[in-house]
C-alpha cells in the first residue's frame, strides 16, 4: 500500500489478485501500462485496484502502480530490483519528463508525436520508456544516455563497457546494464 512497504517487503494488506496483461487494443483505446490487477471474486473495486495500491507482488514478480508516479494508469513489471527498481512504462504525464523523452528521441533520429505528426494517440499509447525508481529517494528518473552515464559513473569498467555497445540506446541494452549495476550494489 506504500513505498515503505515495498522497501521492507511487508505488505499491510493481503489481497488475492490476478495480474492480467492488457491487450494492445485496450491500451490504444484507454492508454496506460501493460498490466492491471483483477479481483478474483470482484469484491475489490476497480478504482481501488487502479489508484490505491502502490505495488503488487506475486512472490517472484513486482508490479508497480505507475499512476503513483504520473506514468499513466495501471501497472508495470519491475525487471530489475536492487538500488533501483527498473521498469518500462508509458509516456510520462509530467510535461518536463515528456520533453526529455522527446529530446532523446529527436537526438536518436526518431520521430515523436506532435513534433513531426507521425504518431496518433493510439500509437503513442503503445510507446514504452525506461525508468528507474531510486529506492533511497523514491524518485523516478526517465532513462536517457545522460542518466545512464551518470548512474554508471561509480563503476568505470561498466560505464566503459556500456559506452562501447553498438546498441547502447536500446531499452534492452540499458536494462542489461542497469541489472548489472543493481548487482554491483548487492
Amino acid at each position: 500500500m506504500s513505498f515503505k512497504e515495498v522497501l521492507t517487503k511487508t505488505p499491510s494488506e493481503d489481497h488475492q489478485l490476478a495480474i492480467k496483461k492488457r491487450t494492445n487494443l485496450d491500451i490504444k483505446m484507454n492508454g496506460g501500462n501493460d498490466y492491471k490487477l483483477i479481483s478474483a471474486n470482484n469484491t475489490i473495486k476497480r478504482e481501488f485496484l487502479k489508484k490505491k495500491i502502490f505495488a503488487y507482488s506475486t512472490g517472484d514478480s513486482l508490479f508497480i502502480n505507475c499512476l503513483k508516479y504520473r506514468l499513466q494508469a495501471w501497472y508495470s513489471n519491475v525487471v530489475s530490483d536492487g538500488k533501483y527498481l527498473v521498469f518500462t512504462a508509458g509516456i510520462p504525464m509530467d510535461k518536463d519528463m515528456q520533453t526529455k523523452a522527446m529530446q532523446e528521441e529527436i537526438q536518436l533520429g526518431m520521430s515523436f508525436g506532435v513534433v513531426v505528426g507521425a504518431f496518433s494517440g493510439a500509437s503513442l499509447a503503445m510507446e514504452r520508456y525506461l525508468y528507474i525508481l531510486n529506492k533511497e529517494t523514491n524518485n523516478i528518473v526517465l532513462i536517457n544516455n545522460e542518466v545512464m552515464n551518470d548512474v554508471l559513473k561509480d563503476f568505470p569498467d561498466l560505464l566503459e563497457q556500456y559506452n562501447s555497445e553498438n546498441g547502447k540506446n536500446e531499452i534492452s541494452v540499458r536494462i542489461e546494464y542497469l541489472n548489472l549495476l543493481n548487482k554491483k550494489y548487492e
